[in-house]
């Protein structure tokens, strides 16, 4: 195992787990059963949009890092043949 191979596992094992606590730590779309059972959202336009930077931000981070860790991931996998 060269170099490469393991400075870029390293490099997956800490993208996963960035992807894994930012999807996590997003608040869910839906209202769920309560919605269908005549339960809505009442909230206001604040309330509602209160986390819209928190989500916004948490959106980005998993996209950057699930992007690069893909990219890692065929990176490694051609400097595992050579």
């Amino acid at each position: 195992m060269g170099i490469i191979e393991i400075i870029g596992g390293l490099l997956i094992v800490v993208l996963s787990v960035i992807v894994i606590a930012a999807v996590t730590m997003m608040d869910p779309k839906g209202n769920g059963i309560t919605s269908a059972l005549g339960g809505g959202d009442n909230g206001s336009f604040f309330g509602k949009n209160q986390g819209q930077t928190k989500e916004a931000m948490l959106v980005r981070a998993a996209t950057i890092c699930g992007s690069a860790m893909v990219v890692l991931v065929i990176i490694v996998l051609f400097a595992s043949f050579r």
